[in-house]
C-alpha cells in the first residue's frame, strides 16, 4: 500500500504526470535552464537564469542555426520507485536529485566554440507552511487507501484529492520556495573552424539565489560570478552581479534582468540590461526570445531567438 501511494504522488514531481495528459500542465513545469556554456560566453537570452527542475533530457537551439546544447540529469533517466512524495519535498540538498551537465556548440563566421558545463541545486527550502499542507493532504490520502478490502475504495474521493495534491503542488513548487543553485562551465575555441585549434578560452563558477515570495506576482533572481577569459590575448578576470525580476501567466514566462561586470584586471565596468519571454508551444516545446543591450562596447544588440526541447517518460504504475 505504502508503495502504491508514493508511486501515485510522485509522478507530479518527476515530470511523468496525469496532468501532462490533461493538458493541465504549467509552464513552470517545464521552462529548461540555458545550457551553462551558453550563459558564460553571452549567448543565452538570459545571464541571470532562474533554477528548476530540469528535465531528464533536454534539447536547446540559439537562433535556430548558430548553435545547440544538450543536457541530462541523470538521476532522472531510471524509474524511483523508493523514493517517497514526503521525501521529496522535505529534501533539502537536492544535489544529486538536480545534478545536470549540459555540452554545447555555437558558431561565428569563423569559429567554432563547444563548452561543457554543470548546474545542480545546493539548497531548495519550502515555505513551512507551503510543505505542511501538502504533508497533511498526502495523509488525507493515505487514509483512504488504509482499507482492510480493496472492493471498498473510495476511488472518486481519492481521485479528487489527488487532484487537489497535485495542484497544491503545481503552485507551491513555483511559489513559496528558495533555491540556491551553483553553476560552472568552460567553453573552448576553433580558429577557422578546425578541432586541432581547439584551445581553452574562457570557464567560470557561478551562483544564482531564487527567491520566490508566496502570493505575489513576480519571483526574483540574483547572481554572482566568477570568469575567466584565457583567449590568445591578454588574460582576462571578470565577477558579474546582478538580478532578474520574473513573471509567470498561463503559457508565459516573462523577465527582465540587469548585470554589472567588473573586469579585474583592467578595472573597468560594463553592463547588460536585457528582456526575455518564454512562450509554451506544448508541453515539451518553447519557444524564446531575448532583445536588450549586451555587455561588449560594439556589437552589443540582444535580438535572439531559440527553441527548447524537453524529454521525459511517462509512466504511471499502480
Amino acid at each position: 500500500m505504502k508503495k502504491i501511494l508514493c508511486l501515485l504522488l510522485l509522478v507530479t514531481a518527476v515530470r511523468m504526470t496525469y496532468a501532462q495528459q490533461k493538458g493541465t500542465l504549467k509552464i513552470s513545469d517545464m521552462t529548461m535552464p540555458s545550457s551553462p556554456g551558453f550563459i558564460l560566453a553571452d549567448k543565452a537570452p538570459s545571464a541571470v537564469e532562474k533554477p528548476v527542475n530540469p528535465a531528464a533530457f533536454g534539447i536547446s537551439l540559439i537562433n535556430l542555426w548558430q548553435g545547440g546544447a544538450i543536457d541530462v540529469t541523470p538521476y532522472w533517466l531510471t524509474n524511483k520507485p523508493k523514493l517517497t512524495f514526503e521525501n521529496y519535498i522535505r529534501n533539502r540538498f537536492p544535489i544529486i536529485q538536480t545534478f545536470n551537465i549540459s555540452a554545447a556548440t555555437f558558431k561565428t563566421d569563423s569559429t567554432t566554440s563547444l563548452s561543457a558545463g554543470f548546474r545542480t541545486q545546493l539548497f531548495k527550502l519550502y515555505y513551512r507552511r507551503n510543505r505542511e499542507a501538502m504533508l497533511r493532504k498526502k495523509e488525507e490520502i493515505a487514509a483512504l487507501l488504509a482499507v482492510s478490502d480493496p472492493a471498498l475504495l473510495d476511488t472518486v474521493a481519492i481521485a479528487q484529492q489527488n487532484k487537489a495534491l497535485r495542484e497544491m503542488f503545481d503552485v507551491q513548487r513555483s511559489k513559496g520556495l528558495i533555491i540556491v543553485e551553483l553553476a560552472g562551465a568552460i567553453v573552448g575555441d576553433a580558429p577557422n573552424n578546425t578541432f586541432r585549434n581547439l584551445s581553452a578560452s574562457r570557464s567560470g563558477l557561478w551562483t544564482n539565489i531564487r527567491w520566490s515570495p508566496w502570493k505575489f506576482p513576480l519571483d526574483f533572481v540574483a547572481l554572482g560570478r566568477y570568469s575567466r577569459n584565457a583567449g590568445k590575448g591578454p588574460e582576462s578576470k571578470y565577477l558579474d552581479y546582478g538580478l532578474s525580476a520574473n513573471y509567470q501567466r498561463n503559457r508565459f514566462d516573462l523577465s527582465v534582468e540587469y548585470v554589472n561586470r567588473r573586469d579585474l584586471e583592467l578595472t573597468n565596468n560594463y553592463d547588460r540590461l536585457a528582456f526575455a519571454a518564454n512562450f509554451m508551444i506544448n508541453e515539451n516545446f518553447f519557444a524564446v526570445a531575448a532583445f536588450g543591450k549586451n555587455f561588449d562596447k560594439m556589437n552589443n544588440i540582444i535580438a535572439l531567438l531559440g527553441v527548447k526541447f524537453a524529454i521525459s517518460k511517462e509512466r504511471v504504475t499502480l
